[in-house]
């Protein structure tokens, strides 16, 4: 892979994962109560704890350190 910056062919491929964990959610909560009164707050409390982990793949130069991806 050359370097679109430089031309240079000594890239790597790097992996970068982050990962999100959902808390209460407060929308889902107001929403409860509104329907179900006052055990509705317990709704926001769906889908809490669940992890959603987004991964991004690209390349950095080793010769001028641009980040690019394919």
């Amino acid at each position: 892979m050359r370097c679109p910056n430089c031309g240079d062919d000594r890239c790597i491929i790097v992996e970068e994962s982050e990962t999100n964990q959902k808390g209460y959610g407060l929308g889902k909560g107001c929403c409860g109560y509104l329907i179900l009164g006052p055990i509705g707050w317990v709704c926001g409390l769906c889908g809490m704890g669940k992890s959603h982990t987004v991964r991004r793949t690209f390349w950095i130069c080793q010769h001028c350190g641009r980040k690019f991806r394919t």
